[in-house]
């Protein structure tokens, strides 16, 4: 893995971490809102209409030719292709890394509110805050693992891409 790679997920979990200590409640939580929906979104995306096919829908391309005119009418630059829009498990890899990218901030994130504000004591809310800091580096050596696919320009393999539990899911009938 790229030494890029890890850091950025090191910095994602970190930007999470210290979110409580530097913003109101109020933000944190609509950050955390927004990062749970975008997941969610992201999720439903990958296994229904994107994982077990080889062609990516046509409303996915539709978007990114739309995406490119845009950028072309305000910026004047004609964006390339980018490799997720040849292959519905490209586009599907990318969608996982950036529910990787929220699901380390969010486990950041959470791991500072419960070491700060736990209901169970000083000791064992900094205790589980660790196991939740913990958890949030796990997600970041995913993440990196996932950038290395992206970056080669690869898709993930289909139990990384979807956990088996999640499977079934898309196995049913559309």
């Amino acid at each position: 893995m790229a030494a890029g790679h890890i850091i950025t997920g090191a910095a994602l979990v970190g930007a999470g971490a210290m979110a409580p200590l530097w913003l109101p409640f109020g933000p944190v939580g609509g950050i955390a809102l927004l990062g749970l929906m975008r997941i969610c979104w992201l999720e439903d995306n990958i296994i229904s209409d994107l994982f077990g096919r080889d062609r990516l829908p046509t409303g996915y391309r539709n978007t990114a030719r739309s995406r490119r005119l845009f950028v072309f009418r305000w910026f004047g630059i004609w964006p390339e292709e980018s490799t997720a829009e040849h292959s519905a498990h490209l586009m599907a890899t990318a969608m996982r890394a950036e529910v990787q990218i929220w699901g380390a901030m969010l486990f950041g994130l959470s791991s500072t509110l419960v070491a700060q504000h736990g209901p169970f004591g000083p000791v064992l809310n900094i205790g589980l805050g660790l196991a939740l800091f913990g958890a949030a580096l796990m997600r970041a050596d995913r993440l990196a693992l996932t950038l290395r696919y992206c970056d080669a320009g690869r898709a993930l393999p289909d139990h990384l891409l979807v956990p088996s539990r999640r499977r079934g899911l898309a196995d049913r009938k559309r």
